[in-house]
């Protein structure tokens, strides 16, 4: 069955993306053990005064975990819902994560989606609850902090769900980073191209996290599962050349809990309810 190209949501449709330029803080840090991650990577962001952030944390021991992955919804007031709750048996090793750091009624918040392993090396991919993920062992965590814009969660009309959404908190000269957030059944590598002509970057790296309506890879795979989420495990726009171009290479998982890792290819891949991106300006 072919994937759709465009889900009715339940709300009037939103701009295609939004976007709040920033300054960018390289961050390399040791998480402690024993700590939630909601509570420990919050902790580390406010101590650092920063408004967010964009983080990348892999090789991380467990003794706690539990997710989410997507399932269709109960009704007709949202296109998608959770699964239940999952608590692995531990201990367990994140392989992979994508964290973004915003904010929530004026307290930190995180959205992050992750690959990881259980107690009997069995490989899953969700939607971390990170108030129940706590480290066995302190683990590194490498990325970008923001210094001039924020996400912040809020109600979203269109989907009905509370989503990020970039704020600008101060004006910035010479941004490094780009805030982006694209509403559903918008393109994303259309988005991403847009979004760097209009900041008049010629290249950038794209990282954090999103939904698709399934997703096409270059190769000719396709995940048919109209809910997902995904995490960027590598990016760049580049606006040289002949025509804009956009590599983008994510790890997926769909509702009955398989996941798929490969290049997307363009033009083929609308935002199902949300993707929440820093472009990383590198030209």
């Amino acid at each position: 069955m072919a994937l759709p190209t465009h889900i009715n949501q339940p709300g009037p449709a939103a701009a295609p993306y939004s976007f709040a330029p920033t300054g960018l803080i390289d961050l390399d840090f040791e998480l402690p053990a024993g700590v939630p991650l909601e509570q420990a990577l919050g902790h580390e962001i406010t101590a650092r005064g920063l408004s967010g952030a964009c983080l990348t944390m892999a090789g991380a021991d467990m003794s706690q975990m539990q997710f989410v992955i997507p399932a269709a919804p109960p009704n007709a007031a949202h296109v998608a819902w959770y699964s239940t709750t999952h608590t692995p048996a531990m201990p367990g090793h994140i392989r992979d994560a994508r964290i973004i750091i915003g904010w929530q009624s004026g307290k930190p918040f995180l959205h992050s989606h992750a690959i990881f392993t259980d107690a009997a090396q069995n490989t899953h991919m969700g939607h971390l609850l990170n108030d129940h993920c706590v480290l066995s062992a302190p683990a590194r965590v490498r990325g970008f902090g923001f210094c001039d814009a924020r996400f912040n969660r809020t109600p979203d009309p269109e989907t009905n769900f509370e989503l990020f959404k970039p704020e600008s908190i101060r004006k910035v000269s010479n941004p490094q980073g780009m805030l982006l957030r694209i509403a559903p059944n918008t393109q994303i590598d259309d988005a991403l191209i847009a979004c760097c002509q209009n900041a008049g970057w010629q290249q950038a790296n794209i990282h954090g996290i999103g939904s698709l309506i399934g997703a096409h890879f270059a190769d000719g795979r396709t995940l048919n599962s109209f809910a997902t989420e995904l995490l960027v495990t590598g990016g760049r726009i580049n606006l040289h050349g002949p025509a804009p171009r956009v590599d983008l290479e994510i790890a997926i998982v769909g509702m009955d809990g398989s996941f798929m890792q490969g290049r997307l290819k363009p033009g083929r891949n609308p935002t199902l309810i949300t993707c929440e991106l820093l472009l990383e300006k590198t030209a």
